[in-house]
């Protein structure tokens, strides 16, 4: 940088800005990540320190400008063009949230059901080994990957005796559909309303008996 480029630069208020600005990357680095895998976003938790330091990097980069005083105008500009650009992912993430809270509807034909969602699953009637309907599960130990915020838990997760098992539930209140079909991960299903796992239990079970 020339000494005429150094007149037109707060080196001092660029200094401690870009100091302040990678320690606010890092905190979120850590605090997304711990965030996002409470919520039950596995993939977007491991993939924080690259969406933080891509963003982070780019938005220090641009608003460095503002320390420069031949691009004050140039450095407002490209910022609301940046601050949208967040807003839409912030909106996204909104999005995937209220998507993964959905209540799954359920499809049942005679040669499938099928189960919508975020981790819906489709499976032929003819591959069903066995289908029960219980109040109680065993111990839910750990989150393989899914999604899981209060009592809404979609994904696979490690359960007590049955292992790594494919979870849609969006109630503590039982009772719970259990799909055994051959050595695939069991598939463990109950909606809000009691009435609505008890029916597609029944339909389901009348199925497996006739096919």
């Amino acid at each position: 940088m020339s000494e005429e480029e150094k007149k037109n630069v707060d080196i001092i208020g660029l200094s401690a800005f870009m100091r302040n600005g990678l320690i606010s990357i890092g905190l979120l680095n850590i605090i997304g990540y711990y965030l996002f895998k409470w919520c039950g976003f596995l993939l977007i938790a491991n993939l924080m320190p690259f969406i933080v330091g891509i963003v982070g990097v780019t938005i220090l980069v641009i608003n460095a400008q503002k320390f420069h005083n031949e691009n004050i105008l140039k450095s407002k500009q490209i910022n609301v063009i940046i601050y949208l650009v967040l807003g839409f992912v912030f909106l996204c993430g909104v999005a995937l949230t209220i998507y993964g809270i959905r209540s799954p509807k359920v499809i049942i034909s005679k040669q499938f059901v099928q189960f919508s969602g975020m981790y819906g699953v489709h499976i032929k009637i003819s591959e069903i080994d066995n289908i029960e309907l219980v109040d109680t599960l065993p111990e839910i130990q750990t989150q393989t990957s899914g999604f899981s915020l209060g009592t809404v838990k979609n994904g696979f997760f490690d359960i007590k005796t049955f292992g790594t098992s494919r979870l849609i539930i969006q109630s503590e209140n039982p009772p719970y559909l259990i799909i055994s079909k051959g050595n695939a991960p069991k598939i463990i299903i109950n909606f809000k309303e009691k009435s609505e796992t008890e029916s597609a239990y029944i339909k389901i079970k009348t199925l497996i008996e006739n096919k």
